[in-house]
């Protein structure tokens, strides 16, 4: 029996500000990775669907999340009728009063889907002899802990939960995997299993607040049997992330500067057009900004995004990095890149 394990969908999620028909270009770059996943689930066929979390990237998701997610569910109910789908709820569909029980709760009305947001739930479903146990992020953060036991009488015994189960302070979940078939987990971004049988699916799309941490990760869900074991990986292709390496700024030759972010974004395999880039510039004092001025519009209008960071740490005379540290200086970096594209506009 073949079970697809999603997490982390984000629908909703909006950056950048760039805009496309009146809609967030990455919020309908999020909306397409989640209806190719849905695509490739109705191709597999699997015996149950199960999303670990985040289906929407805030509590209050705007309507064309409501909308995506809708959509997604009517097809793979016409495509796959017998299909269950249950979805246990994450931090950002978790609403913070605690009688709301959020958007994802009125999907928990349509046939065929669980969409589980307040209290831990068990479902059996006979014709599978399948248990599913679900654990939504407000189950984890009430004490005491969420109470999960697998069902001695079913045949299969899987649980859906949001947030950690590693060994350490964070830990949000306890369990013991031997009691489990298996079990799917959403929260992190990142694909990665933890035991046999324990995995982490990882999000459809880059949508963390440092999408450079997961340029070079693959993006998608697993599906999973529970008969052999096998867990297949099924990618799903979305907008490109380029991290560059880090430019030295040269004290002694300034001029190289802007020599240099032109060389490296030329170099971008197959170009930097509509992909998100960032570009590191490694001691680049705050009052030389002035030497990028007119050097980036023309790449920021081919990119969808182009960020320029100053990365913290000095740089000695040959381009090597010095003893000292700075403190993290992420805002200051952020700050400087909205300096930079003002002297460009003025210049």
């Amino acid at each position: 029996m073949i079970i697809a394990h999603l997490s982390d969908l984000h629908l909703g999620y909006r950056a950048f500000g760039n805009m496309e028909q009146g809609r967030n270009v990455r919020e309908a770059d999020v909306a397409r990775a989640f209806h190719q996943a849905i695509q490739r689930i109705r191709e597999i066929a699997p015996s149950v669907v199960l999303v670990a979390g985040d289906v929407f990237d805030r509590p209050e998701p705007p309507h064309s999340a409501l909308v995506a997610l809708a959509q997604g569910l009517q097809s793979l109910r016409k495509a796959l009728p017998d299909t269950p789908v249950l979805m246990a709820a994450g931090a950002r569909d978790t609403p913070a009063g605690p009688a709301d029980p959020g958007s994802l709760a009125a999907f928990d009305t349509l046939p065929g889907v669980e969409a589980v947001t307040a209290t831990t739930r068990s479902v059996y479903y006979s014709r599978l002899d399948l248990n599913v146990v679900l654990v939504p992020h407000r189950s984890t953060i009430q004490g005491p802990g969420p109470l999960v036991e697998p069902n001695p009488d079913a045949r299969w015994n899987v649980l859906v939960a949001y947030g950690s189960v590693d060994r350490e302070e964070t830990v949000l979940l306890s369990l013991n995997s031997a009691d489990w078939d298996y079990v799917a987990l959403g929260h992190e971004h990142f694909r990665r299993e933890l035991v046999p049988g324990v995995h982490y699916a990882g999000a459809l799309e880059r949508v963390g607040a440092t999408p450079w941490e997961e340029a070079a990760e693959e993006k998608g869900f697993l599906t999973y049997d529970l008969e052999s074991g096998q867990v297949r990986f099924h990618p799903i292709h979305g907008r490109p992330v380029v991290s560059l390496e880090p430019i030295p700024f040269e004290a002694d030759r300034p001029e190289r500067l802007r020599e240099r972010v032109g060389e490296v974004l030329v170099e971008v395999p197959g170009g930097i057009e509509e992909k998100i880039v960032r570009i590191r510039i490694q001691g680049l004092p705050a009052q030389r900004l002035d030497l990028l001025n007119g050097v980036l519009p023309e790449y920021r209008r081919r990119a969808l995004h182009l960020e320029v960071q100053l990365d913290d740490e000095p740089l000695g005379h040959l381009g090597h990095p010095t003893q000292e540290m700075k403190p993290s200086t992420r805002l200051a970096s952020r700050l400087a890149e909205h300096l930079a594209g003002l002297l460009e506009r003025r210049g």
